[in-house]
């Protein structure tokens, strides 16, 4: 298994890459309370965007902060599916998709768009139990990543970030030992 550490640089890039992406277009089912993504992705499907989107909003719910909506959560993952994600990475967050979809059919009988937003949340939260109380199992390992990366993502946008700097400055990779020291003084590094 290979591991793939999200850096600044790494991120920074991914996001500048997915600013000149297009929302995807949705509608709100109001009985359902669940936004459907009504357009396939860079890299997921509408149905696999649409479950994405409800599980994100449900662990980043609009309050007097945005949502995970709101900040464009499932847009850039899925923008990030194919600019940053190894394979292994998208095998994971596909099994947990699968794996909540699984859920919700051996637990209500039904699809998970089907289900209500008391039943979704229900069910994001008992597997969000599960996950970390079984931490060695495929499961476990595939949701918390799938969390992590949710969280990442709110946590660094634009919409969320207090300090947020969409380009925070040029690259100089090839610097002086006394240009090093001056960037230091200033606060640069």
């Amino acid at each position: 298994m290979q591991s793939h550490t999200i850096t600044r640089r790494v991120f920074i890039g991914a996001s500048t890459f997915i600013l000149s992406v297009p929302l995807l277009a949705s509608s709100f089912n109001k009985q359902r309370s669940l936004i459907e993504i009504t357009q396939d992705g860079q890299f997921f499907s509408s149905s696999e965007l649409t479950v994405l989107s409800d599980v994100a909003d449900i662990m980043l719910p609009k309050t007097d902060t945005p949502s995970a909506t709101d900040a464009h959560v499932v847009v850039i993952l899925d923008a990030m599916m194919l600019s940053w994600a190894v394979t292994h990475t998208q095998e994971q967050f596909r099994a947990c998709i699968k794996l909540i979809e699984d859920l919700a059919t051996q637990t209500y009988d039904s699809v998970y768009i089907n289900l209500s937003l008391a039943k979704r949340s229900q069910l994001i939260t008992e597997l969000d139990s599960r996950a970390f109380e079984q931490k060695k199992s495929n499961m476990s390992v595939n949701y918390r990543r799938l969390k992590e990366m949710i969280f990442h993502i709110y946590y660094t946008s634009e919409q969320v970030a207090t300090d947020y700097v969409a380009m925070p400055g040029g690259y100089a990779g090839d610097i002086s030992k006394t240009e090093f020291e001056a960037a230091q003084k200033r606060g640069y590094l």
